[in-house]
């Protein structure tokens, strides 16, 4: 975010009406913008799975918020306000990005809405994670290949000289390990 000695001085003297921002609500702008940084990260992390992605968007909703600062209206919940700007943002890495994968708005629009509605979505992505850390690495890796890459699955099987369809059946069997361990985790999480 920009320092107040960054902002550029109008004609009163004051920083970018940051003396007015004061009176009118920039402390509980930047109070609700502290509050929530960890909920719009984990959101944008829904809607992107490269983390240097992610890290970007999240510096470009930041400065996104800043600048419309003025039209956070306190009364209202500050994430879902957020979380709009971090899928816009999100939509325009998607564009600028090169990868063979592309998420239309369409598809981004479903996955932003279902992150918003679902507020255990950042339990279950902390519970992912965990399930991913115990798979054992050459299934990490083969993920990490086939969803991280941007190579096409038939390459990927080239590579390894098995059929695009072993590969597949491959990839099904370790997702269905790790949506069995992810709702085990979180079964467990909501005992305790």
């Amino acid at each position: 975010m920009a320092e107040p000695s960054d902002l550029q001085h109008d004609d009163s003297g004051a920083a970018d009406g940051l003396d007015r921002d004061i009176d009118g609500g920039l402390e509980g702008f930047v109070d609700a913008l502290v509050s929530h940084q960890r909920d719009v990260y984990a959101f944008i992390g829904t809607l992107l799975p490269q983390a240097a992605d992610i890290e970007d968007v999240y510096q470009q909703t930041c400065l996104a918020l800043w600048k419309k600062r003025r039209q956070y209206d306190p009364r209202r919940a500050f994430f879902p306000w957020a979380c709009g700007f971090a899928k816009n943002e999100a939509l325009k890495q998607i564009r600028r990005s090169s990868r063979q994968v592309q998420l239309t708005a369409g598809m981004l629009e479903l996955l932003a809405g279902a992150a918003l509605a679902d507020p255990r979505a950042e339990d279950r992505r902390v519970a992912l994670d965990a399930c991913l850390d115990k798979l054992p690495r050459p299934q990490r890796e083969l993920l990490r290949t086939c969803y991280e890459g941007s190579r096409p699955i038939k390459a990927i099987a080239s590579s390894m000289t098995i059929s695009a369809a072993a590969l597949t059946m491959r990839l099904q069997r370790i997702r269905q390990t790790v949506v069995r361990c992810v709702e085990k985790t979180l079964a467990a999480w909501e005992g305790s």
